[in-house]
């Protein structure tokens, strides 16, 4: 007689596999407070990309109306052969105010957009610099409690924090980048992929201390766009957007990427091309002036070149380098600092006022941020030797 084996039906070998899964994903749902959208998003994105702008909603701002073409330098560029090209789609470099050398590849093109990740701070830096010059809203001292109650209500210590606290990235408040398991509950993601980022930002922050230390931090820039839109009624990223680019001269439109709501991501979303993102960076060396026009507020510029407060704070591949009014602060070989602004992904614009030159670089990286702002810099010295005057 033939031993008696209990078959097991075969739509049971499922079960377990998918029971975990099952489990999981309600596990993630409860930690995601039941946003289904934002769990698939951390799930099937990961990390960010160059390429999140094409599934990302986003607003527009047109070409300024009158456009400001840049004047283009004579003769060949002399450090052409030296750019950093690797990955990425678009180079240029502007020396004493006029456009010595670019170059595009890799699907980029002078007319082309890019995303700019965090270079979009620096941004909203200055829009909330122009915001304040011209009275739409008060001073960088503002509380953010007086235009986010809901802050003090859950933790009194939200009341120390001001706007200026949140540009500079000394708030206070806590934030990290790691994306560990279970994933939808760290910070990073919970903003970038936010389906109601005001509603995050209202949420999830959390005090560490008082407002002083440096804490690197995405909450911070779009707590101080959810102030402006609650004191002004209207979003930093669409008409004083839209009148920074015109008064800028910009060549070609620009996007911000936006969550479900409309609501921009104001740590990350400008969309924007390499020679329009250079004319932020002139503004600094041109004492904030386009045309005899003061575009950049005098107190933009002085806070942001202010040799006060500028002493390290972070160390990027044994560089230390400082944090101020929305610009990344580098050391140079003469003792001197030149300005940064740094994006995921090797977007980086660099900022030299004593060679009196600005480079943009966007793509995809092939270094750390700091190796590649690096070599901008180390390009910015080799131009003004060899450029006579």
């Amino acid at each position: 007689m033939r031993p008696y084996f209990r078959r097991v039906p075969r739509h049971t070998v499922w079960v377990l596999p998918l029971s975990v899964v099952a489990f999981v994903m309600v596990f993630l749902l409860i930690l995601a407070e039941g946003d289904v959208r934002y769990v698939l998003r951390v799930l099937t994105r990961q990390d960010s990309s160059i390429t999140d702008v094409e599934w990302k909603q986003h607003t527009s701002v047109r070409a300024a109306t009158a456009p400001r073409p840049w004047p283009r330098a004579a003769g060949d560029c002399p450090i052409r052969r030296s750019l950093p090209t690797q990955n990425a789609q678009s180079i240029v470099v502007i020396h004493d105010g006029m456009l010595v050398c670019e170059w595009y590849g890799n699907g980029g093109a002078p007319d082309r957009p890019a995303a700019a990740f965090s270079v979009s701070k620096t941004v909203i830096s200055l829009l909330v610099a122009r915001a304040v010059a011209d009275g739409t809203i008060g001073g960088l001292d503002l509380p953010i409690t007086r235009a986010v109650p809901e802050l003090s209500a859950r933790d009194a210590r939200f009341s120390a924090i001001r706007l200026g606290d949140l540009i500079d990235m000394r708030s206070g408040i806590a934030f990290s980048d790691d994306i560990s398991f279970p994933w939808v509950d760290r910070d990073y993601p919970s903003v970038y992929y936010a389906t109601d980022l005001a509603g995050t930002v209202v949420r999830r922050p959390r005090i560490a201390s008082p407002p002083g230390p440096f804490t690197y931090n995405d909450y911070a820039p779009n707590l101080v766009g959810l102030a402006y839109r609650r004191l002004t009624g209207t979003l930093l990223t669409r008409q004083p957007l839209q009148r920074l680019w015109d008064d800028l001269g910009a060549e070609h439109p620009a996007e911000w990427c936006v969550d479900d709501h409309g609501f921009p991501y104001h740590e990350s979303g400008l969309v924007v091309t390499a020679r329009d993102l250079a004319r932020i960076g002139q503004l600094m060396l041109d004492g904030g002036q386009v045309a005899g026009r003061q575009v950049a507020p005098g107190a933009f510029l002085d806070r942001s070149l202010d040799p006060a407060d500028r002493e390290p704070v972070t160390t990027f591949a044994g560089i230390g380098v400082g944090y101020r009014n929305g610009w990344w602060i580098l050391p140079r070989g003469d003792g001197g600092r030149d300005l940064a602004a740094m994006g995921a992904h090797g977007q980086i614009m660099v900022v030299s006022p004593s060679t009196r030159t600005v480079i943009v670089r966007m793509g995809d990286d092939y270094q750390t941020n700091i190796q590649i702002a690096a070599t901008l810099q180390r390009l910015a010295d080799r131009l003004a030797s060899v450029t006579p005057g």
